[in-house]
């Protein structure tokens, strides 16, 4: 009896287990918190980088000499980078991992932001951005995946939802660096590049150092339990189970219970060769493209384009929009009337004047809003696990673009101000729909959909700046109208979300196995 109950205990004590529930021994605690700050931070940068140009293009149009159509087409070369690039570094993420994806990419970007503050003219301006944007965009959907993947089930939405949340941060932090740098009139000259820097320069760089400490910190840090285990690394995985268990419980990391997981049988890893890159590429996506996932695939594209084109596009010319209204001074006239009132001033000037400087009060204004974005990826983060991301997604996206379609129809500037703020919420909806495709997808196809449905998120935002920028100019009202009811049309077609992450395991691919093949697709 004695002998038997000490085989039992060995058999508690040395446990076999499926990467779920590995990963749910771990606790949860300081890891799984650390991990999502960095990722945090690593979104927060992005969005810097992304949104950057709306403040900067305002404050280098006399420099670069800038017209209205090529601020337009300046200010959509991130997002056209990102749709360029996406697929591939999606690829690049399921096959060779997360981590080594995500570090190369932000280090380059860091270095072509930086000399982009130096560039003399606008070709070399342009030059310098887009390829700082490609390299982004290789962290840009990757870190969502990075972040869910090192939670369990049970707080891997929340986790995702406050991670995304620093998008919202970022959208206070870019007016506050702003506002910090650009009303200092100096300018030192650099004779061999025949410019002065100034201070949208400056902006730049600034605006890249939350990429680099994140770059720093994620050196750091280890590779993705799930990629680790998908990939038949089985012991680094455990290694790493091994690591968060040892600091969430503040135990040894040998008194983890788990010492073997339960595995598939898996394709044997093979490194691809650069002949056969474009058919990884195309064994990766196709699948998503055939049942039972390309109803999620169009959902997931089609949803994060609205989004982007809704919040990325109007933010782009969300500077210029505020700082015609604080010049103006008028508050009781609509947004449209205000600014069709400037663009007639304007024409009637016989003698045009550069004016690069920006009134105060607009960025005042951006960082109220931007701390109403924030507060809502805060909401959504502490009721993600109590509503269900199907409810928050249809009801935060049917009320925000109703007040998209409102912010035209106010009659008070103040007012109006409020709804468009409420309107820009709905960019809090992108990380949850990322949560979404978490469980919409298997592992070995999760980043590649997610990169796909995020460059069709960037096409949005590329349409999105360059429409609305014509709309401005054409007709100001129909930009409102217009995506105030692509949200909504969002919000309809969430309606067709499972409500369970249950339901979504009942419809287990039945393909061969992959690379990247995961014990359970969730």
């Amino acid at each position: 009896m004695k002998s038997k109950g000490k085989y039992e205990n060995e058999a508690k004590a040395e446990l076999t287990v499926t990467l779920d529930e590995a990963m749910t021994l771990t606790g949860f605690g300081v890891y799984n918190i650390s991990h999502m700050l960095l990722s945090g931070l690593i979104l927060m940068g992005v969005i810097l980088q992304n949104l950057a140009l709306g403040y900067v293009l305002p404050a280098a149009q006399c420099d670069l000499h800038l017209t209205l159509q090529q601020r337009g087409w300046l200010a959509a070369i991130p997002f056209l980078a990102v749709i360029l690039t996406s697929y591939f570094w999606g690829w690049l993420a399921d096959t060779r991992g997360r981590r080594p994806v995500m570090l190369f990419s932000m280090a380059v970007s860091v270095v072509m932001s930086t000399l982009a503050s130096f560039a003399p003219d606008i070709i070399s301006f342009a030059v310098l951005e887009f390829l700082s944007a490609i390299f982004m965009s290789g962290s840009t959907a990757v870190v969502y995946t990075y972040l869910g993947e090192f939670n369990n089930l049970r707080h891997r939405d929340k986790m995702v939802a406050f991670g995304s949340s620093f998008v919202g941060i970022g959208t206070v932090v870019l007016p506050g660096i702003s506002w910090l740098i650009l009303p200092h009139d100096f300018s030192l000259p650099i004779p061999f590049l025949g410019i002065a820097y100034r201070s949208w320069r400056l902006l730049i760089v600034a605006c890249a150092v939350p990429y680099f400490i994140s770059s720093i910190l994620l050196f750091f840090a280890p590779e993705s339990p799930k990629f680790l285990y998908s990939s038949g690394q089985y012991e680094k995985c455990l290694k790493v189970l091994r690591s968060i268990y040892a600091v969430n419980k503040r135990m040894p990391a040998d008194n983890y219970p788990v010492k073997a997981l339960i595995t598939e049988s898996h394709m044997g890893k093979c490194e691809p060769a650069p002949v056969s890159v474009l058919s990884s590429m195309r064994d990766q996506t196709a699948p998503l493209f055939r049942p039972p996932l390309l109803p999620w695939t169009t959902l997931a594209c089609f949803v994060q384009f609205g989004i982007f084109a809704t919040t990325n596009g109007f933010y782009v010319w969300f500077p210029t929009i505020l700082n015609s209204l604080a010049n103006h001074g008028a508050t009781d006239m609509r947004i449209c009337d205000i600014l069709d009132a400037s663009k007639v001033s304007v024409l009637n000037e016989t003698v045009v004047i550069c004016d690069d400087t920006m009134n105060t009060s607009t960025f005042e204004r951006s960082i109220y809003i931007g701390l109403v974005f924030c507060s809502m990826y805060l909401i959504v983060g502490f009721v993600v696990d109590l509503v269900g991301k199907k409810m928050i997604l249809v009801s935060v996206l049917s009320v925000t673009g109703l007040c998209g379609i409102g912010a035209n129809l106010a009659a008070n500037q103040h007012l109006a101000v409020v709804l468009f703020a409420i309107f820009q919420m709905s960019g809090a909806c992108i990380g949850l729909m990322n949560a979404v495709n978490v469980e919409l997808f298997p592992t070995k196809y999760r980043a590649m959909a997610i990169c796909l449905s995020m460059m069709m998120g960037r096409v949005g935002s590329m349409v999105g700046s360059n429409l609305i920028g014509l709309f401005l100019e054409t007709n100001c009202g129909a930009s409102f109208y217009l995506f105030g009811g692509i949200i909504i049309v969002c919000a309809v077609l969430c309606l067709t979300l499972p409500n369970k992450k249950r339901e979504i395991s009942a419809k287990k691919e039945t393909e061969e196995p992959a690379q990247n093949e995961t014990h359970e697709p969730v």
